[in-house]
């Protein structure tokens, strides 16, 4: 993850992530041409299922033997991309829209919305699904309806800038339904225009009735999303979305870890993802109708964030997923519908492994036990273990490291008791964090594990966000892979300094930052990456986007991939710049679609909506996304494409820099390998040309440091 002989071996990445299934077919055609909008009903219907997290090379015949068949007798797109920065709320939106947050406007998962001068202009004001009061004066996850709901009224029903799919079908007439994981699903249809299930609420109050009526139970928070008293559940009703929560262990320290040799839980949202899709084959399907649907579970993504890819609860993650496709199709047939209705199988981004540099933090054996007690097993940290071992790292808190470099930082997070800030090659904490004299892991004895500004009045808190922020405060909106730093006062120097931060830390990779503030040397302007928006800008636009380090070789659990995390705990995660994450998975098959082929022409996840908008007649004129002309028995045009493949770099690299090592975050520890060192970033790009027009995508962005 230090500079090294990546660049080559990335190559043999990419090609592995590209070789799946489907007899080879070089695609020729694709098209910017909008087709005449029909507004009579089609005679297929379409449906889109994401599979949360879904690498491409997770797809074969024995975990997810339904999938392996579909993608064998439809369209395997071989090179397609995740929007960057590969968030399930970013890609969602790109979904919806067909677009990038340049065009879209929205950044999510976590994003701040700053309040103005002095705070005389409020912030969002609302609730939570669970109907609890939600905080907007910290950066806000937006995996919640309620969450963008209010968000959507706080910028006068313009929380995405642009038409969506779902808008665009009904508005044709056409009658849509959303399903599944909360925020997710609802973002699709903000203007609630159609039928919508999600885990936590039923849409419109009509539909909770009819399902009631029909003696479904409702999700266990329903309620909250109609006037008091309007919905109420019955006794037997229970939660049917509910989630189990990952088996854990402690370190010697007292702090939890993820038990990444767990074999017996699998999908711990199995259940949820039943009952949805049961809702849907034996209710929406037949009762409503839908010409088009989406249908967006969290798995095997959640397992992955909770075991790591690889592991054997993602392979029973899988099989569970792929079940849920098998009952839908099975549900399609029964209804006699199998055979006019296209199924597209996509991901939002893939997913790595979560880890340091093995290094600096070699793998470690753990020693797990079959007992369970309370969730937490009788697990125990074993020696070094480079081939079958775990990860115990990879955890990066940027609001802790900026505040021991005397920046003002905040994230609105409180003390943090993950057990993945790392285990050294001497078998030492990278934090040496213990349950203190009154059995509190964040007590007072563990403040500098919070922040090393002692001297703050509540150091335990030092990380909320004030309401007002002190002069050149920053805010960290920590999302995984990559964090968004905002910096209200739009200081140059103080921007310039937080890069120079950025940079000399390895845990920290390529870094975006908003063209206002000039050529940086070393990083990019986030124009370059479709991520500027001039109507957010100051308004949920993020000053600095930066990935964390990541290594596309390296494995944990039989799988290549690992990345450093915003703090979290996390076995996998996803959001970063590599390659691993960026190459995703797409799947087309019924009758709008040729069969048994795989295209090879780059494709991304903004290209779905157009596409599906094509196939119901429809267009989408403001999509950045063009229609996949090459995957359709019908396509607008035949006209080919031409792909040429580029490397972009910073107009100057940064230079004269010490680098400081992930294993000490005071930043007292040199990389006496590079001293004197300069900073750069190699984004590589694809470029298809097609009638006129050129369509971008990134596979991946690196760090270089030397």
């Amino acid at each position: 993850m230090r500079q090294s002989a990546l660049v080559l071996a990335l190559s043999v990445a990419l090609a592995g992530l590209s070789a799946c299934g489907g007899s080879s077919s070089v695609a020729t055609t694709a098209t910017t041409t909008q087709p005449q909008v029909v507004t009579t009903t089609p005679q297929t219907r379409t449906i889109v299922m994401v599979w949360d997290g879904l690498r491409p090379d997770a797809v074969n015949a024995t975990d997810t033997p339904n999938l392996y068949a579909l993608r064998q007798q439809g369209v395997n797109f071989a090179d397609h991309h995740s929007t960057y920065p590969t968030f399930t709320m970013m890609n969602g939106s790109s979904f919806a829209t067909g677009s990038f947050p340049k065009t879209s406007g929205f950044y999510g998962n976590t994003f701040w919305t700053p309040p103005q001068a002095n705070a005389t202009t409020p912030i969002p004001v609302g609730k939570s699904a669970a109907g609890g009061n939600q905080d907007y004066v910290a950066p806000v996850f937006t995996e919640d309806y309620a969450v963008l709901s209010t968000l959507n009224d706080y910028y006068g029903g313009q929380l995405l800038l642009v038409k969506t799919l779902f808008k665009t079908a009904q508005d044709a007439g056409l009658k849509t339904a959303t399903i599944g994981k909360s925020g997710a699903a609802y973002i699709q249809d903000l203007g609630r225009g159609g039928v919508f299930i999600d885990e936590n609420t039923v849409l419109p109050q009509s539909l909770a009735s009819e399902l009631q009526t029909a003696n479904f139970a409702l999700p266990l928070n329903a309620p909250f999303a109609y006037p008091s008293g309007a919905v109420t559940l019955a006794a037997s009703n229970g939660n049917p979305t509910a989630r189990a929560g990952a088996l854990t262990f402690a370190l010697p320290n007292g702090l939890q870890v993820r038990d990444a040799t767990d074999t017996t839980q699998g999908a711990p949202e199995d259940a949820a993802n039943k009952y949805m899709m049961k809702l849907y084959t034996d209710f929406v399907l037949p009762k409503k109708l839908p010409d088009l649907s989406l249908i967006w579970f969290r798995t095997p993504d959640n397992t992955e964030h909770a075991y790591g890819p690889g592991s054997s609860n993602y392979r029973k993650a899988l099989a569970s997923q792929d079940a849920r496709l098998g009952e839908l199709q099975a549900a399609l047939k029964a209804a006699g519908m199998d055979s006019t209705t296209n199924i597209i199988i996509v991901s939002d981004h893939a997913h790595s492994n979560v880890s340091g540099p093995t290094s600096l933090y070699p793998l470690r054996a753990i020693n797990a036990s079959t007992s369970v007690t309370s969730g937490i097993t009788n697990a125990t940290l074993g020696n070094r273990d480079p081939v079958n071992g775990f990860s115990v790292s990879g955890d990066v808190r940027t609001a802790d490291l900026l505040t021991f470099a005397g920046f003002k930082a905040f994230d609105g997070s409180g003390c943090s008791t993950s057990g993945m800030y790392g285990i050294k090659a001497d078998g030492t904490n990278v934090q040496n964090v213990g349950i203190d004299g009154t059995g509190a892991l964040c007590g007072t004895a563990n403040t500098k594990y919070q922040a090393i500004s002692a001297a703050l009045p509540t150091p335990l808190a030092s990380f909320k966000v004030p309401a007002i922020l002190p002069a050149n405060g920053i805010v960290i909106a920590a999302n995984g892979g990559s964090d968004y730093l905002y910096l209200p006062d739009h200081d140059v120097t103080t921007v310039s300094s937080v890069v120079r931060f950025l940079q000399s830390r390895e845990e920290y990779g390529a870094i975006f930052v908003d063209s206002r503030y000039g050529a940086i040397p070393g990083t990019l302007p986030m124009s370059m990456i479709n991520l500027e928006n001039a109507v957010r800008s100051g308004k949920g636009q993020p000053d600095i986007i930066v990935s964390f380090t990541w290594d596309a070789q390296q494995l944990v659990n039989g799988l290549p991939g690992i990345e450093f995390e915003s703090t979290g705990g996390n076995r996998g995660m996803h959001g970063s710049f590599s390659p691993i994450d960026v190459h995703n998975t797409l799947i087309a098959s019924g009758p709008a679609f040729r069969s048994g082929v795989t295209i090879s022409n780059p494709t991304g996840n903004v290209d779905v909506a157009p596409t599906i908008a094509y196939v119901l007649g429809q267009s989408m004129p403001q999509a950045d996304g063009r229609v996949l002309n090459e995957a359709l028995l019908k396509p607008a045009t035949t006209n080919a494409p031409v792909v040429k493949s580029a490397t972009l770099n910073p107009t100057a690299p940064s230079t004269g820099l010490s680098f400081k090592l992930p294993t000490d975050p005071t930043g007292a520890t040199v990389d006496t390998a590079l001293s004197n060192g300069s900073y750069t970033i190699n984004l590589v790009v694809k470029d298809l040309t097609v009638d006129g027009k050129t369509y971008r995508y990134f596979d991946y962005a690196q760090a270089v440091r030397n």
